[in-house]
């Protein structure tokens, strides 16, 4: 066997020292040809370099992004992240040799304009025109064909190579690379070291060893920033992708680690406190972990954790506890601000029992639900069997309200709140609810909960928002619409209503806002700042679920709201509960003193809405009333 393996490396060193001898023959032909031959050779391969290079840009353009049109990439990298990263993609072309590297695009009156700019230095801002003095261009156009510009004429420049994108036929922009003097100065070098090369052979040799020795270098450095998150510096997703054929999950369990209300970090402080955040409970993370286990970023303020167990399923409970104290007990100051942190863990002790690594995540994310739908910052590894019920049947993830909102499977029903001195409806709080594709009428309760300080939330509350402010002209009448305060303090929240109500003030004064009260609120000041601006327009406040929450009375004051909602839970049994009782009449009093109209809220029945009546109440809501209907249903 040994000997078998000493011919296999002879046979290895006669290939590699005929491959060499090789080498040095093509090598010595190669030096009595003409510098020029030789030079056009190096800068067609190089130009053929970029050519590929630019056809799987354009190509990532196409199909990873559906980009088509001019417009369609115009509209695309004017987005300040999408522009940032496509420059971070096309900048691993910059190298000594490389001067400038940017994107152009003809506008209308047929100006070249900057799209992207990669270059290390002098970069352009986006679409800053650049002017074209030269035909190559223009003849670009014409024959849909890369052009090479000899720039004799500018200083430390050799030459410029444009290259057309085009989709569909169409050329929607220009890739430009202008390569230094140096490239030139280099080569016309190396040519002149032919001369002597045989007289070094045993230096080339070591060179040589010594480039691919840097080579593995790079490549690993490469790799590694390929597979690391820059900002935590911990695993990224392309790791996870990388590894999930050879990971072994009976070896493994897997938690899921969402940090409690970072949304409201990011919106509050601002996002470089976010990032703070962020990598500092990486650091913590990843300090309460084995050398054995593997942290990933998975994306936004969420972290997977492969824990090393081979059986121990006791020891994944132990470390994901760890962590989850770690992070809660950690004092995180943000230039003098002091910031609480809590995280939610959902951790999947079995995941070999699942088919494949994503599936196992799967349920590992559905237990990270429960464990923020039970209260936030606590494990949750083995469910109750109501939330097991949910977990197998009835909770919605993010992707099904995404899927529903771009079908527009996204509704709202609407329930009467009622004036119990005149008879009449007052007005309509607007419900939401996601039709399924089977024709299921989904309650908020499966999925809000799930979606809660999520992208996808706020995108929600937009639709929501749109279908109230159509709905107005409808029903002709005057409604609620149930906003928290993530979604107050968010500014894209903000412009959104800004932009629909400012200059419409008999739009603006039918809608009530309903502030959640059950919401936790972490900024007063900024909290009020956003109150005023609503009532600026002509909305009126109300204050939802009263009762059920923090219950600050000088906040409730300083608000100045139009209405109190007394919480549900409160009302429904006021007819048989004393307590409860007391505590609605107190509140009805108070607001009467506060110059705030009262409405109650899950009036069930007879008896709770006479008892309602007895402690003057001025409106109520509830099936005694009527049931939430969709706008069609309802008796306008």
């Amino acid at each position: 066997m040994v000997v078998r393996q000493s011919i296999k490396k002879e046979i290895f060193l006669v290939f590699f020292l005929v491959f060499l001898g090789a080498f040095f023959v093509y090598v010595y032909k190669s030096a009595m040809l003409s510098q020029k031959e030789i030079f056009q050779h190096i800068q067609k391969n190089k130009i053929n370099e970029y050519s590929q290079i630019f056809d799987n840009f354009t190509k990532c353009l196409a199909n990873s992004h559906a980009i088509a049109t001019k417009k369609e990439l115009f509209n695309f990298l004017k987005n300040k992240k999408e522009r940032q990263k496509h420059e971070k993609i096309l900048s691993l072309l910059n190298t000594d040799e490389v001067k400038y590297i940017y994107i152009l695009q003809k506008d209308d009156k047929g100006r070249f304009r900057f799209l992207l700019d990669a270059s290390k230095e002098d970069k352009a801002h986006f679409y800053q025109k650049f002017d074209v003095s030269n035909k190559k261009y223009i003849e670009l156009y014409k024959t849909k064909h890369p052009q090479i510009i000899d720039q004799t004429n500018i200083k430390n420049l050799y030459l410029t190579y444009l290259y057309p994108i085009i989709v569909n036929n169409n050329i929607i922009a220009i890739a430009s690379v202008d390569i230094s003097t140096k490239f030139k100065s280099d080569i016309a070098e190396s040519m002149d070291s032919f001369k002597i090369l045989f007289r070094y052979l045993i230096f080339l040799i070591f060179l040589v060893i010594a480039i691919m020795s840097i080579y593995i270098f790079y490549y690993y450095l490469s790799r590694k920033k390929l597979f690391t998150d820059p900002l935590t510096k911990v695993f990224n997703r392309n790791y996870m992708q990388e590894i999930k054929s050879s990971l072994n999950l009976n070896n493994y369990a897997i938690a899921m680690v969402d940090l409690d209300r970072f949304k409201t970090v990011n919106d509050t402080y601002g996002h470089k406190a976010g990032d703070y955040v962020l990598a500092q409970c990486a650091k913590i993370i990843k300090d309460s972990l084995r050398d054995n286990d593997i942290l990933i970023r998975f994306g936004g303020e969420e972290f997977l954790i492969l824990l090393y167990v081979r059986g121990n399923t006791k020891s994944a409970i132990s470390i994901s506890k760890r962590v989850k104290e770690n992070i809660a007990k950690f004092k995180f100051v943000f230039e003098t601000q002091e910031i609480l942190m809590s995280a939610s863990i959902g951790l999947n002790i079995h995941p070999s029992e699942s088919k494949h690594l994503d599936e196992a995540i799967k349920i590992a994310d559905k237990k990270l639900y429960i464990a923020k739908q039970n209260g936030r910052n606590q494990v949750v590894s083995s469910l109750s069997e109501r939330s097991q019920i949910l977990e197998n049947n009835q909770i919605k993830d993010i992707d099904f309200v995404k899927r529903a909102i771009d079908e527009n499977r996204v509704v709202c029903y609407f329930q009467p709140i009622y004036d119990v001195k005149t008879n009449t409806i007052i007005k309509y709080e607007a419900l939401v609810r996601i039709i399924d594709i089977d024709g299921t009428v989904i309650s908020p309760f499966f999925f809000l909960p799930y979606i809660q300080y999520t992208n996808i939330h706020f995108k929600l509350t937009k639709r929501i928002f749109n279908i109230c402010f159509e709905a107005v002209k409808t029903i002709q009448n005057y409604i609620s619409i149930n906003i928290n305060y993530s979604d107050l303090i968010n500014e894209d929240i903000e412009k959104f209503i800004v932009n629909n109500l400012k200059d419409n003030h008999k739009l603006a004064s039918r809608i009530t806002f309903e502030i959640l009260e059950t919401d936790e609120i972490t900024n007063i000041e900024l909290f009020i700042q956003k109150i005023d601006i609503l009532h600026s327009m002509g909305c009126s406040i109300s204050i939802d679920d009263f009762g059920s929450g923090y219950s600050n009375f000088k906040t409730v004051l300083d608000m100045e709201a139009d209405y109190l909602k007394i919480d549900g839970t409160l009302v429904k049994n006021i007819d048989k509960d004393e307590k409860s009782y007391r505590v609605v009449k107190n509140i009805i009093q108070f607001a009467k003193d506060s110059s705030m109209k009262t409405i109650a809220e899950f009036v069930h029945s007879k008896e709770v809405y006479d008892k309602l009546l007895e402690l003057d109440v001025d409106y109520v809501q509830g099936f005694y009333i009527s049931e939430p209907k969709p706008i069609t249903s309802l008796a306008l």
